[in-house]
């Protein structure tokens, strides 16, 4: 009705210039010729001021309930994007919630967790997000769908009374919906900006299972309450092609480690891009093989003395420019500091040279000479 009126006036009516109403009064032949000092006359100014007040406060309420629709369409129009690193809220315990604020607070916007994952404190990063003070569309939050079958599965984070916990043999069906209902209520949002379906390190689920799931969480995409799907641990290419051409709605996020032992992805990482992935989320950079290599390694060390940064730090920026996304999981509030402002303040960038004396100590075949 607010958007009706108002696309029809250019500006809010003056008072001053508003044309008092025509009021059709039985006695306004009596008014007319009323004897001077009648209090009739006295009764149709009021009546009339009555009137005009009301017009004006009328205006004053559609043109301000106007502007509150204007407002929360556009937080809903401007939901946070995927961030350019995630801080990764596993293994934190009882602390996740201090730590996500902290993180939150540090500058981090994109915050990783897991539903039914035992290594996760899904309930805590609702929690941290909330005490951090920022609004709920500055930030993504993304969690994950893990099934009864993977080694992983835990059932702490379901606190959903009458049907928690879970029962065994529920249909993979009945999983989904089941974590995506935990998973809001653990978050305190009405929406999840992504969801990953779980794999557990190399071991796939069975295809089929997979594709069961992602069809229940495509519904929830059509619904508005998940913006994004992904998946976890997946370097096969024709299990990511078989997935991408039989998903309605196709994956946007692959989440893989970043190690020696899956030659860091460096043939996937073009058919990442060929399927159309916006995001590819790297974890175990620094708990990995990577990390062990450039900890104390020389030419590491002298290229982030001249950065002015940590060995640490160098390699995530390295990462970034091989096109990954850190999964950043410090517990420490000086160093989510530092990555911050390194990573995303101030943007911390290689030189094709350095970039390729980084590749020498991990695998040349990174950067193409």
């Amino acid at each position: 009705m607010a958007g009706f009126l108002r696309s029809r006036l250019t500006a809010r009516p003056d008072p001053s210039h508003v044309p008092l109403p025509v009021i059709s009064h039985p006695q306004s032949k009596e008014i007319n010729h009323a004897k001077e000092g009648s209090i009739t006359p006295l009764i149709y100014r009021y009546r009339t001021a009555i009137a005009l007040l009301s017009s004006i406060l009328l205006w004053n309420y559609i043109f301000a309930n106007d502007n509150r629709n204007e407002e929360s369409d556009l937080q809903a129009k401007t939901k946070a994007p995927m961030g350019d690193i995630v801080y990764g809220a596993k293994s934190k315990g009882d602390d996740t919630a201090r730590l996500v604020k902290e993180a939150i607070q540090s500058g981090f916007r994109h915050i990783a967790t897991g539903g039914f994952h035992f290594e996760y404190n899904e309930t805590g990063v609702g929690q941290g997000w909330i005490e951090s003070g920022v609004p709920r569309n500055e930030l993504y939050l993304q969690t994950l769908f893990v099934s009864q079958s993977t080694e992983n599965y835990g059932v702490l984070n379901c606190l959903l009374e009458a049907v928690c916990p879970p029962l065994s043999g529920m249909s993979i069906e009945e999983q989904v919906k089941l974590s995506v209902q935990s998973s809001l209520h653990n978050l305190q949002t009405d929406y999840i900006d992504s969801v990953l379906v779980h794999n557990f390190r190399a071991k796939l689920q069975p295809y089929e299972e997979t594709l069961r799931a992602w069809k229940v969480l495509e519904d929830y995409v059509d619904k508005g309450i998940i913006r994004h799907l992904g998946i976890v641990s997946v370097h096969d290419k024709e299990y990511l092609t078989k997935l991408h051409n039989d998903a309605r709605i196709k994956p946007t996020i692959i989440q893989n480690r970043f190690h020696s032992n899956r030659s860091y992805d460096i043939n996937l990482r073009p058919v990442f891009k060929e399927l159309g992935f916006e995001q590819n989320q790297l974890f175990w950079i620094l708990t990995g093989s990577a990390g062990g290599k450039v900890r104390n390694n020389e030419v590491v060390t002298k290229l982030a003395i001249e950065k002015g940064v940590s060995n640490q730090v160098l390699l995530y920026s390295f990462t970034m420019q091989l096109g990954g996304t850190p999964l950043i999981g410090s517990k420490s509030l000086d160093h989510m500091k530092e990555d911050f402002d390194a990573l995303v303040k101030n943007k911390l960038n290689l030189k094709r040279d350095e970039l390729i004396a980084m590749a020498s100590v991990l695998n040349k075949n990174l950067i193409q000479s």
